[in-house]
């Protein structure tokens, strides 16, 4: 490859370009005539008293289907509805599941409810005094066992 350097001198001066006869005289009305007469408007947003009405029942329509569809959440039953089932109402149903005192007592919530003394004597206290000879019997002679 030859390393020859360019001088600028060596360069032939000529404008490449050329520009048609008269294209800067007619170049103003070329202008002009692209140009509008009237600058384009921006759509402007205001205030209508149909856009408003058609916000707020589009607004009241979403809170109504929210509130629809969500679903309700039930709190606790508390105490006024279970006081009306009667303990016997209870028995049964505890009979009927096969679920005995040894399995509610496995429950935190019963062992709660069991922890004051009081609530045990309110419970022990209609118990017939053989009924509990017998099941501290039965509960000692299964602790011997084990």
């Amino acid at each position: 490859m030859d390393k020859e350097r360019i001088r600028l001198d060596d360069l032939k001066k000529e404008i490449p370009f050329s520009t048609p006869d008269g294209y800067f005289d007619k170049l103003p009305q070329i202008i002009q005539s692209r140009i509008t007469s009237e600058p384009a408007r921006r759509p402007v947003i205001g205030w209508s008293w149909q856009r408003s009405a058609t916000l707020v029942s589009a607004m009241a329509l979403i809170l109504v289907l929210v509130w629809i569809t969500v679903p309700e959440r039930q709190g606790s039953l508390g105490q006024e509805p279970l006081s009306n089932i009667s303990n016997a109402s209870i028995i049964d149903y505890l009979e009927d599941e096969n679920i005995s005192y040894y399995d509610l007592s496995e429950h935190q919530v019963v062992q709660k409810a069991f922890d004051t003394d009081s609530t045990v004597l309110y419970y022990l206290d209609g118990l017939d005094d053989d009924v509990l000879r017998q099941q501290l019997l039965e509960s000692v002679s299964g602790s011997d066992k084990i």
